[in-house]
């Protein structure tokens, strides 16, 4: 396309004028000028015309699954059939983050002259959970002298999942908790016992240390703890993807510091003998229910689309999901939200029958008596609470692309 109607008329008004003035007064100034001009304006007739004639452009990435925090080297190839030379190009590759729709964008300036292919480099750093589409290639190109300017679009279907990076657990401390004990959540060094999930009578021969005195005192008789019940205990993790009750920028760092949390729960439950199961309060989520092997793949690739306007409110989800899984089968809820609808939900998601453990993710050094006082009513239903600050220094921030191109 023409730089701008503005350029071309004016360059068409001096070619007419410049060969009538050689017409009419003679000259070679005259003459090398209108001759000059009309060079100017055929050249940047054929420019427009020829340029970017056959473009083709194809890209390869390093890979299509990467973990948050990661980076993606990306090769372009481009190539054109332009017989003029391209005195300059500037390339733009164009990304999109689907769930906060930030755009990445990969530009650079190349002077291509008779070169018909060539190769570029870039990669994009610090990848955020989620999916990067990629949403158009364009190439400008321009002639030497500003009067022509040519653009030509492309689009390809190119995708890359990037999956939450779990968070440690041992850091946190966290722990179910059920009316059979404490059952450590926590997969370090020193974690090397089976979890505990069931009882059962107690069997000469038993060691003394399985023993669980709390059912023994309450049932009267000596129970012990079974390891092999273990296998068969059922996990839910429900996780609140609606805005945190806070500053409105915390939003999205709570949500990933969630989302990070149950990938550290699923990566818990694989690496032991628990089933895990999983459900959001988010549109673009499915639900994985309770299974006796955790399939972790699916696990990371419903984590990373979580997301979007919720479907329903978490204390919704909450009812939802205790009415329809079985009393065996302990919750454990992930939320940055701690209020009366949630204490209301938690009380009549019976929790005397079966285990409920929320976790608080916020942003505050400590929390305010209000929270602290909805802490004490979680409690006092019998809901175990832990809390997992999440200070602004540890937020993830948004990479940005960088040239690669030796």
């Amino acid at each position: 396309m023409m730089r701008s109607w503005g350029k071309t008329s004016l360059l068409v008004v001096g070619c007419v004028l410049s060969i009538v003035l050689a017409y009419w007064q003679g000259g070679f100034a005259a003459w090398y000028l209108g001759i000059c001009l009309t060079l100017i304006w055929i050249q940047a007739g054929l420019f427009y015309v020829f340029a970017l004639n056959g473009l083709t452009v194809s890209r390869q990435l390093s890979g299509e699954v990467f973990v948050s925090g990661e980076d993606v080297a990306i090769t372009l190839q481009i190539g054109h059939r332009t017989f003029l030379p391209l005195p300059w190009m500037i390339i733009k590759d164009n990304w999109v983050h689907e769930g906060s729709g930030v755009k990445l964008t990969y530009s650079k300036l190349v002077f291509p002259w008779f070169r018909s292919a060539f190769i570029l480099h870039y990669k994009m750093t610090g990848l955020m959970r989620g999916v990067y589409r990629f949403a158009g290639f364009e190439a400008v190109t321009g002639d030497l002298f500003g009067f022509a300017v040519r653009k030509a679009y492309r689009d390809d279907l190119h995708r890359c999942v990037v999956y939450p990076r779990p968070d440690s657990l041992t850091g946190s401390g966290m722990t179910f908790q059920s009316e059979d004990g404490d059952v450590s959540t926590i997969r370090g060094p020193k974690a090397d016992t089976p979890l505990i999930s069931g009882v059962r009578d107690y069997v000469s021969g038993d060691p003394y240390h399985r023993i669980h005195w709390k059912s023994t005192a309450r049932l009267s008789r000596l129970m012990t703890k079974d390891p092999e019940q273990a296998s068969s205990a059922k996990r839910m993790l429900l996780l609140d993807a609606a805005p945190a009750a806070g500053p409105a920028e915390a939003a999205q760092p709570l949500l990933e510091k969630g989302v990070a949390l149950a990938a550290g729960f699923f990566e818990a439950a694989a690496g032991g003998r628990e089933s895990c199961g999983f459900a959001s309060s988010s549109s673009t989520c499915r639900r994985i229910a309770p299974t006796i092997r955790p399939d972790l793949t699916l696990a990371y690739e419903v984590l990373a689309s979580v997301g979007g306007k919720p479907a329903i409110s978490f204390p919704d989800l909450v009812r939802k999901e205790a009415a329809a899984l079985p009393l065996d089968t302990s919750m454990l809820c992930i939320t940055s939200t701690l209020d009366l609808a949630l204490v209301r939900a938690i009380a009549d998601s019976g929790t005397k029958r079966r285990s409920v453990h929320v976790i608080y993710v916020h942003a505050r050094p400590s929390l305010s008596v209000a929270e602290r006082e909805g802490a004490s009513q979680l409690q006092a239903v019998g809901c175990s609470f832990t809390e997992v600050p999440h200070p602004v220094r540890l937020w993830p921030k948004q990479g940005g692309v960088a040239d690669a191109t030796a």
